[in-house]
């Protein structure tokens, strides 16, 4: 896996990954997944290879993400260059998970899980989970329920389910 040199991109380390992998279990096979402010795509790729039918990545430099994914066959995945409140407007499918890792800091927490939740793209019964630094403020959008949190150093991810 490649990772850029910017120290304005932060991978999920390898280990936070894992522990998210091993608390979405048997929901990742079969499942379509998106991959916001998606950086390298491991968390993507790694659901890929976990058996995810389709994963949708999106980032607004997406020129680390088109190397890593060179290797991987092009009806599994597709990449959108944008920014993530614009590329909404563009997604057609309901998400089983949806994958968020901002900027630390960066954004607001409430108006982008308002802006998923308006935009229909978690199916019933998704996860989404959202990664952020433990000095960031988190708020929940009141349609979802936070079910979970994990703190790994200065990481702290987030597990939300959409009320019915």
């Amino acid at each position: 896996m490649i990772s850029p040199k910017s120290s304005g991109v932060r991978p999920t380390s390898d280990k936070v990954r894992s522990a998210i992998f091993s608390k979405l279990y048997n929901k990742v096979v079969d499942s379509y997944v998106l991959d916001l402010f998606a950086g390298t795509g491991a968390f993507g790729i790694e659901a890929l290879s976990r058996g995810a039918k389709f994963v949708t990545f999106v980032d607004i430099n997406i020129s680390t993400l088109l190397k890593n994914t060179s290797f991987i066959q092009n009806e599994k995945f597709e990449i959108i260059k944008s920014d993530v409140f614009k590329a909404f407007k563009k997604l057609r499918i309901k998400y089983d998970i949806i994958f968020i890792d901002p900027p630390y800091g960066k954004i607001d927490s409430k108006e982008l899980l308002n802006a998923i939740k308006s935009h229909q793209l978690i199916a019933k019964k998704g996860v989404l989970i959202y990664e952020e630094s433990i000095r960031t403020k988190f708020e929940i959008e009141e349609r979802f329920i936070l079910f979970d949190t994990k703190t790994y150093g200065d990481t702290k991810i987030y597990y939300l389910e959409l009320t019915l």
